[in-house]
């Protein structure tokens, strides 16, 4: 359900999660949806939570900063973990939080700032419980805080007007209703997914008969980490996005709707470096994208149209109308997403957008890739685990049904134009050579592809118009790592149309968001 029928907690001291726990048993399947956000130490995993997270995926908060986004369907909570301290990540987090439980240790010297802190992630008339350490300080008053039921208790009611509103989104979706999403590639399905999962009625259009044809049609496709000597947003996306990655893997698997080891496999990546250096990274994965898109358009409430090209959107009150080629009706719904790529161009152009997001969508911009694909068997010196650096390799990709024989792939080039077929498995080979330089193969077949890139190789997730009007919004220009950051990137649309807390630091969605400032386009118009 959307994030207007949910609560918000605040746990700073989650522990091995004795406080869910209690929550978890005392729930039914009726209760509405809870956003549990819990505060951990950089390093916890879920193993050191409550029992029912040992169903999961295994994952691990490396370092401050680090948030993961857990389901507890039965239960019908969305727990979201952020490791490092409170007092630092409490400026961090975008979440309007109903009940708090601030009970680590207080830093006097910075308390004031934090209780200030503490008073912008609460909703008016939010309830707090606290320690005594904490209860002795002073700053309560000053930030809005005022005396509750008992000495550790208070409640946030600044007796002055707030000047903005604290959870708009939720009254512009306040219930789920009809959603479109336009293209079913990996980040339309994500999306789909996402939304549905949110109670929406979720309806899918495509050009194409089936879905993942256009830049998700590549065979197989490399996840794994993105190192970077500064950490910087798209290193921190992609670590986010993996570990989202890997729990979304085994939860469809789990349920029947992918299988491991032929549609995906959490097989380890060797990373080589420009120095020839090679990292192990036990994280990395390969999955089929194909797969995963048909495995997140299963859901129930989703339906997908294919050969149904959208030529115009167009506003009519609280719908929009969803027109094909002929000026036909093809749908009506209460919120659109943008997953369609370079298309989106072109569907905007009798739209009248932020202008912000105006100028990032002017320059959106195609990258071609190849894929080379040989036989597998017979080929010695093969790897026994994928490699990625400049370029990639699997070296051993199992038939669909695994009947048939293995395949090696190996590429891919990031070009402006699509290069000749010979001069792309030319540089494939030479890819090769870094990757696995012992291996011999001739290419037998090939993939070609184009990608959606940004001005600044960042994605584009976000509203296309201003709230309170935020019912057209997009998730593009992903690039090469659209494997990697779909699933959390259509996470984060959902949450912000939902008002449920982020599933990234506020800093880190900045860096993706659609009506980003022009301070972060490297670019000029």
């Amino acid at each position: 359900m959307s994030g207007s029928t949910a609560r918000t907690v605040l746990d700073t001291a989650f522990g091995d999660g004795a406080q869910l726990t209690t929550l978890l048993d005392s729930r039914t399947a009726s209760d509405p949806w809870l956003h549990y956000v819990a505060l951990v130490a950089p390093g916890w995993d879920n193993r050191s939570g409550p029992l029912t997270l040992a169903s999961i995926a295994p994952f691990t908060l490396v370092a401050a900063g680090d948030v993961q986004r857990c389901e507890l369907d039965a239960a019908r909570i969305r727990l979201t973990v952020c490791a490092g301290s409170a007092d630092g990540l409490i400026g961090t987090l975008e979440l309007q939080a109903d009940t708090v439980w601030w009970q680590h240790a207080p830093d006097a010297d910075t308390a004031e700032a934090t209780i200030k802190a503490l008073a912008r992630v609460c909703v008016h008339g939010a309830s707090i419980q606290t320690t005594a350490a904490w209860a002795a300080l002073p700053g309560w008053q000053a930030a809005g805080f005022v005396p509750g039921d008992g000495a550790l208790h208070f409640a946030y009611a600044p007796p002055w007007r707030l000047r903005r509103t604290r959870q708009l989104q939720r009254e512009v979706m306040r219930a789920p209703a009809r959603c479109a999403v336009i293209g079913a590639g990996i980040s339309g399905a994500a999306l789909a997914d996402a939304m549905a999962r949110r109670g929406w009625a979720v309806t899918v259009f495509d050009t194409q008969p089936q879905p993942a044809q256009g830049g998700s049609g590549v065979p197989a496709a490399l996840v794994a980490p993105l190192p970077s000597a500064d950490d910087n947003p798209a290193t921190r996306l992609t670590r986010h996005g993996l570990r989202w990655m890997r729990q979304t893997l085994y939860g469809l698997s789990a349920h029947g709707l992918l299988r491991q080891g032929l549609d995906w496999e959490a097989s380890g990546v060797t990373r080589v470096l420009e120095t020839g250096e090679r990292h192990w990274q036990p994280d990395g994965l390969w999955l089929r994208p194909a797969a995963l898109v048909q495995a997140w358009l299963a859901h129930p409430q989703i339906a997908f149209c294919g050969e149904h090209p959208v030529a115009r959107l167009t506003r009519h009150g609280v719908l929009w109308h969803i027109e094909g080629k002929d000026g036909k009706l093809l749908a009506q719904a209460e919120l659109v997403l943008l997953a369609n790529g370079l298309d989106c161009q072109s569907l905007l152009s009798t739209v009248e957008t932020e202008p912000r997001a105006a100028s990032a969508v002017a320059m959106l911009h195609a990258a071609f890739g190849t894929v080379s694909i040989g036989k597998a068997d017979g080929v010695a010196h093969r790897p026994g685990a994928p490699v990625n650096g400049a370029g990639s390799l699997i070296p051993a990709l199992p038939g669909v049904t695994g009947a048939e024989a293995q395949q090696w792939l190996v590429g891919a080039d990031f070009s402006a134009q699509p290069l000749p077929i010979a001069q792309a498995h030319a540089a494939n080979m030479q890819r090769l050579q870094t990757l696995a330089p012992d291996m011999r193969a001739e290419p037998l077949a090939h993939w070609q592809g184009q990608r959606c890139v940004s001005h600044d190789r960042m994605p584009l997730v976000g509203p296309l118009l201003a709230v309170p009007d935020a019912t057209l919004w997009l998730c593009a220009g992903m690039g090469a790592r659209g494997m990697a950051w779909a699933g959390i990137c259509a996470e984060l649309l959902a949450s912000r149309i939902s008002g449920e807390p982020w599933p990234l630091a506020r800093d880190l969605a900045r860096h993706v968001d659609s009506l980003r400032r022009r301070a972060f386009i490297r670019d000029k118009a």
